[in-house]
């Protein structure tokens, strides 16, 4: 697939995400007006999509509930419409917000049928403008600055991810929470090398062979999202769990094999410090994705990401995700793999046929 070498496209859609993001804002914002008449009478929204698609949604739902005080929530695609009766509920203004970089996925596009068949108006987040989901949804954003040619999304979650928040702001009318977003690239961009060498660190260091990563509020999203980064692209053991919830059960496999990685919040700062000190207790290895770190969080963490943006917990998430893809990106050549075409996978899943 890479015209020059294994996962080109990959290192360079992780490279371009500041620039992209960029670009993509104004994209979103210009149909402000529009997104707003889309939530007029809205009770309930619901996130759907698949893979990468749902992980964004995992993210966007509990920030679009915080910002705007409507009942949000992420639902996987294909329960839209294989389990209608605990997706959605009977006679509630719902808006559905589906997410799909190709607009193609028959799951994502057999929910879209459905919901047009239940009248239930439809919000689409995805890189084509052709697609059925661009095509036949009441509002398309198409995020053209953000496609892809690997088939590991990187920088086009990002932008699903950014997008969600956008709304957010949008629909909620906060002026000061759209204007941290847009610094977002500008945040960005400085601190690409440290993302690169940092991820590039830890993606070397043969001694890992399983990873967890925890996240909670709106960062939950964000650790599945680096779990598929490591299942598609490495091809080894990974989890994804809210961080306190790891302890029951899953901090069993932890030992100096396994890297923890915790994306660190506001709300839960004081918990997700104390999580870090016991998971180094228990002989892991510990990365620190945060904005700012304490005492604890330096004597625990063999790895530290520390940003110092000053932006809030529903702003800076998209910030964390390229040092985690540069990680998981030199970890599969690290393995002989070819990052930019993960075994089994296709750009999008087609089983219509």
């Amino acid at each position: 697939m890479s015209d020059d070498k294994p996962g080109q496209f990959t290192r360079d859609e992780i490279t371009s995400q500041a620039d992209a993001w960029a670009q993509l804002i104004p994209i979103v914002t210009e149909k402000g007006d529009k997104i707003q008449q889309l939530f007029e009478g809205i009770d309930e929204v619901i996130f759907t999509g698949c893979g990468s698609g749902l992980n964004a949604s995992l993210s966007g739902a509990p920030i679009l509930q915080t910002q705007t005080g409507l009942s949000c929530r992420a639902v996987p695609a294909a329960e839209i419409y294989l389990f209608p009766k605990s997706a959605l509920v009977p006679n509630r203004p719902t808006l559905a917000i589906l997410l799909s970089r190709s607009g193609e996925t028959t799951e994502v596009v057999h929910a879209l049928d459905y919901l047009n068949d239940q009248g239930i108006s439809v919000l689409a987040i995805t890189c084509s403008e052709s697609s059925p989901l661009a095509l036949r949804s009441d509002l398309a954003l198409v995020l053209s600055p953000v496609t892809e040619r690997a088939v590991a999304t990187t920088r086009s979650v990002t932008g699903m991810i950014l997008t969600t928040q956008l709304i957010a702001a949008i629909v909620s009318d906060d002026e000061a929470y759209m204007n941290e977003l847009r610094r977002l690239p500008m945040v960005c961009e400085p601190h690409m090398d440290a993302f690169h060498d940092l991820g590039k660190s830890i993606g070397q260091n043969k001694d890992l062979t399983k990873y967890a990563f925890v996240g909670s509020g709106p960062f939950f999203g964000q650790a599945h999202e680096s779990q598929l980064k490591i299942k598609e692209m490495v091809l080894l053991p990974v989890d994804a769990y809210p961080t306190l919830d790891f302890r029951h059960g899953p901090q069993s496999n932890v030992d100096p094999h396994m890297l923890v990685t915790v994306f660190i919040s506001d709300s839960a700062f004081e918990e997700e410090s104390k999580f870090i000190h016991d998971m180094k207790s228990l002989g892991g290895v510990t990365w620190a994705i945060c904005d700012r770190t304490d005492d604890q969080i330096r004597e625990n963490a063999d790895y530290i990401l520390e940003v110092n943006s000053g932006l809030g917990e529903l702003v800076r998430g998209v910030l964390y995700m390229p040092a985690v893809q540069y990680m998981a990106y030199y970890r599969s050549l690290s393995r002989g793999l070819n990052p930019d075409e993960p075994r089994n996978l296709s750009y999008w899943v087609d089983t219509s046929s």
